[in-house]
């Protein structure tokens, strides 16, 4: 442990040890409780703060030029927001969701103040472990809570799907993906290294591990997600790494472990059967198409700047009603479960902008030569995917772990080549 610490902590000052502290209880308590996540934020932040004003180092040097303008459009994002309550119709809820997206504002500002040049590939490599070692603790108490359900006479049906972890199955999916993309970065790196040889098969057994607690949620949005991630997999194991029949061998693995898990859970088999019989058929149910369709329809005549932060949701409502929604689902605040379209309705196509260039920057930086970033570009697929099916944005739990995991991902280098280069 001691030889552990050295490694993570060793030639840092007080402050950079204090401030990496706060970024590690950061990566933990985000998974456990969006709670937990709020008060490490403000940690992270005062630690920031201080140690900028102590060491009369302000300004993050480790961050590229394009870094620094994805940091800010998170900012001009939150403030498009907070400007729409102007013209909502319903000022006191816009100003209620306005003060959910606080984190957009906060942790980038934290992270440009900041000087993070300290941070090295070990560090992304320390928080990534720490954020899946989590995770699976996570899983393993709440199986051992099933089982003891089960023990009970709880029957099987009731302890899986949305019954087994309380916390909302997609943003949950958000968490497992991204560690399954960032262990799968590390396996990539660090494969051929005979110094990995244990870790390499102790991280594969992990990914599967939380593979599966994604898989036993029931979250459809976060099996579409994760083909999405292993068909990138696939794509840079066999056309960068050249290892085409570990490509195979790997998409033939996860299809047979995905496949044969859903096939022997039929309360999980049989609501994407549902879904897609309705869909082929032209019926409409809870799908999400129904959802898209009434904001976009909401939209039309407020596409410039929206109808203002809180101010849509009685049309929305209205629009649900006229398309027959299912009534087990509706209620006066039921969202499109699209962080594109929520946007759209609240700033316009403005705000929208403003958002895609928070995603289009970081994947152009991903994929730019001589570095890319591998790390950055799985997470940028992750992200922007589930951007689709939930808004993400609505909650704690969702814009803290994003926040969070893209600004380190700005930061840090992911090779030696890298490192080097900022010294």
């Amino acid at each position: 442990m001691e030889k552990i610490g050295n490694h993570i902590f060793g030639e840092l000052t007080l402050w950079e040890k204090i401030e990496l502290a706060a970024m590690m209880l950061m990566s933990v308590s985000i998974v456990i409780s969006w709670r937990l996540g709020i008060w490490a934020l403000l940690a992270l932040c005062g630690t920031a703060a201080l140690k900028s004003i102590i060491t009369r180092k302000i300004g993050n040097l480790a961050l590229s030029r394009m870094g620094q303008v994805s940091l800010c459009l998170m900012m001009a994002y939150f403030a498009i927001y907070a400007v729409s309550v102007v013209w909502s119709s319903d000022r006191q809820e816009g100003l209620a969701e306005v003060g959910k997206k606080i984190p957009l504002l906060i942790m980038p500002l934290s992270i440009l103040i900041s000087d993070l040049r300290y941070l090295k590939p070990k560090h992304l490599t320390a928080f990534t472990f720490l954020i899946a070692a989590t995770l699976t603790a996570r899983f393993l108490v709440m199986l051992i809570r099933a089982l003891m359900s089960f023990s009970h006479g709880t029957p099987v049906s009731e302890l899986i799907d949305f019954h087994f972890d309380p916390l909302h199955h997609n943003y949950l999916a958000l968490y497992l993906i991204s560690s399954v993309a960032s262990l799968y970065v590390q396996l990539s790196q660090h494969w051929e290294e005979a110094s990995w040889r244990h870790q390499r098969w102790l991280i594969l057994a992990d990914m599967a591990v939380l593979t599966f607690y994604m898989v036993i949620m029931g979250s459809r949005s976060g099996l579409v997600v994760l083909v999405l991630l292993i068909a990138a997999c696939m794509v840079h194991l066999a056309v960068v790494r050249k290892k085409r029949l570990i490509a195979i061998v790997v998409v033939g693995v996860f299809a047979v472990f995905v496949g044969t898990t859903y096939l022997a859970m039929p309360k999980l088999y049989w609501r994407i059967i549902y879904s897609a019989q309705q869909m082929a058929e032209g019926k409409r149910s809870d799908s999400r198409e129904v959802l898209w369709l009434s904001g976009i329809e909401v939209l039309e005549g407020h596409e410039i700047i929206g109808l203002g932060c809180g101010g849509y949701w009685s049309q929305l409502h209205e629009r649900y009603v006229a398309h027959n929604f299912a009534e087990g689902f509706l209620h006066e605040q039921y969202s499109t479960h699209n962080q594109y379209i929520e946007t759209a309705l609240a700033t316009g196509f403005v705000g929208l902008a403003v958002m895609i260039g928070m995603i289009m920057l970081p994947l152009i930086m991903a994929l730019k030569k001589p570095q890319r970033n591998l790390s950055l570009l799985l997470y940028t697929i992750v992200y922007a995917s589930f951007l689709i099916f939930e808004d993400m944005f609505a909650r704690q739990m969702g814009l803290l772990f994003i926040c969070w995991w893209y600004g380190i991902l700005l930061v840090i280098p992911t090779s030696k080549q890298k490192a080097l280069s900022r010294t």
